[in-house]
């Protein structure tokens, strides 16, 4: 029996063919698609620094052009092949900066309320006892990365930023109320995100 191919399958082939064969329309398709996936996912490893995001992407896309013949659609799909094209290169970039273990501590996930969570990754002076839990962390960064982008900027700036309700509203222009409202979904959405990824290893 032939087995049906997933339409993600397909298009994956496609744009396979379609970088080897040199088509301009299938490149830029092929980066519009993946550009703000690969981004976010980097984002959260090189510190949230902007330049350096977009540099690691675009190292990223031109190594994939570059190996896409290597690219096995039997063996995973093309978004996760470019996630572990990318994983070099974040760690390269931020050896080069002397942060990485920085950057690895600063998502340690710690058992309870997303606000423990979030309160603690600011205190420099606790990460040391949450270096052990690497495989959390790096989890968490993920999640973050996987979450909408309205979400994670919420939870970026209410947790890492630190602002308040009010001045989060006013930087977005938007009602507290509504800012109450989505924060409240977006925890929500972040904790079912990770417990449904991650049940494995939740066992600090």
């Amino acid at each position: 029996m032939v087995k049906k191919l997933s339409d993600r399958h397909i298009e994956d082939l496609r744009f396979r063919r379609g970088i080897i064969d040199g088509d301009e329309d299938i490149l830029a398709e092929f980066y519009e698609k993946y550009f703000s996936r690969l981004y976010r996912y980097i984002y959260y490893r090189v510190g949230r620094d902007h330049q350096h995001a977009e540099e690691v992407v675009n190292d990223t896309f031109v190594e994939s052009i570059e190996k896409i013949e290597k690219f096995d659609s039997e063996r995973g799909n093309l978004e996760a092949w470019l996630i572990i094209l990318s994983r070099n290169k974040i760690r390269s970039l931020n050896n080069s900066m002397r942060r990485a273990t920085n950057y690895e501590r600063s998502w340690s996930m710690l058992e309870g309320e997303l606000d423990t969570i979030f309160s603690s990754i600011s205190d420099i002076s606790e990460q040391e006892a949450y270096l052990e839990n690497e495989e959390l962390s790096n989890a968490v960064g993920l999640v973050m990365g996987s979450l909408p982008e309205d979400y994670s900027q919420l939870l970026e700036l209410k947790y890492k930023d630190e602002l308040s309700t009010k001045d989060i509203a006013a930087r977005l222009k938007k009602t507290e109320k509504s800012i109450e409202s989505k924060l409240t979904r977006a925890r929500a959405a972040f904790r079912q995100l990770f417990t449904a990824t991650n049940a494995d290893i939740i066992s600090i």
